[in-house]
């Protein structure tokens, strides 16, 4: 296996300090060179991390008022969205226009169900965010729908309109969204049948009462993005960060695959992830 070693470099690329305070980012940020991703940022803590990502977001949104951002869902993702309601509103950054995807979703599994994360996006992003009704692309994963004709039918959607952003934090095995190990590298958007790691986390850890099958973007649906925001906050999963950053591309850790289309991926981390990761 080779050895990579990284240094550390001039910033070039954090995000725009316009409203943010003098010197906040002044020694916060460290900026890691990678042989094939574009940048991974590593912040002091979780805190940072998450507004970090944040503000990247408001990036996007204040050059692109209409840009299309896919946003996934759970305890990682939660964080970032807290701090972007919050700057968002505090810096009059609307996004009404924000044409607004979603990741994945349980199937069969009605939007008001405590696990659906139509319910969670409407909660925690949705509504904060004030995004128009009719800027919202749901995945419609009901009961008694037609699991194959919903997947072929978002995918038909996500596949006419250009994807400006893709938020994804890792999941345990480096799954990416719900593209599981062995999910094949060219998967449009999909039904898939959860591994047994990520049922046992959901149903077990987590207590929930969720399906063990889920629509989720396909692998080739996500690389498609422009940019994409691949994160990880929690060191619950550094072990398969490790794996994503350095270890064989892989489909056997979906999210290593993000290294065939690095330029167009930026990776963000606290230093607690880091100290494990980067070392």
């Amino acid at each position: 296996m080779s050895v990579v070693s990284y240094e550390r470099v001039e910033l070039h690329s954090i995000p725009d300090t316009v409203h943010v305070p003098l010197g906040f980012w002044e020694g916060r940020v460290n900026e890691r060179a990678h042989p094939e991703l574009k940048s991974i940022f590593v912040l002091p803590d979780r805190g940072e991390a998450a507004r970090f990502v944040a503000e990247k977001i408001l990036e996007v949104v204040q050059n692109k008022p209409d840009a299309a951002i896919s946003f996934p869902t759970g305890n990682q993702a939660k964080s970032v969205y807290e701090k972007l309601a919050r700057l968002a509103n505090e810096r009059g950054v609307s996004f009404a226009n924000v044409q607004a995807f979603h990741l994945d979703e349980y199937f069969p599994i009605t939007a008001d169900h405590p696990d659906s994360f139509r319910k969670y996006l409407r909660e925690n992003v949705w509504g904060p965010l004030s995004i128009k009704p009719e800027n919202i692309h749901e995945i419609p994963a009901d009961p008694g729908s037609d699991g194959d004709a919903v997947a072929s039918a978002y995918e038909d959607k996500l596949a006419h309109t250009d994807i400006d952003l893709v938020l994804h934090p890792i999941g345990c095995g480096g799954h990416m969204g719900f593209n599981e190990k062995g999910t094949p590298k060219h998967s449009l958007t999909h039904v898939a049948k959860l591994s047994a790691e990520t049922v046992y986390r959901d149903q077990i850890e987590r207590k929930q009462t969720s399906p063990d099958r889920a629509i989720s973007q396909g692998i080739a649906t996500i690389q498609r993005a422009k940019q994409i925001i691949f994160m990880d906050l929690d060191p619950q999963y550094q072990e398969d960060m490790k794996s994503a950053l350095f270890g064989p591309v892989s489909e056997e850790n979906p999210s290593s695959l993000l290294r065939e289309i690095g330029q167009k991926v930026i990776v963000v981390m606290p230093q607690s992830v880091a100290s494990h990761v980067l070392r």
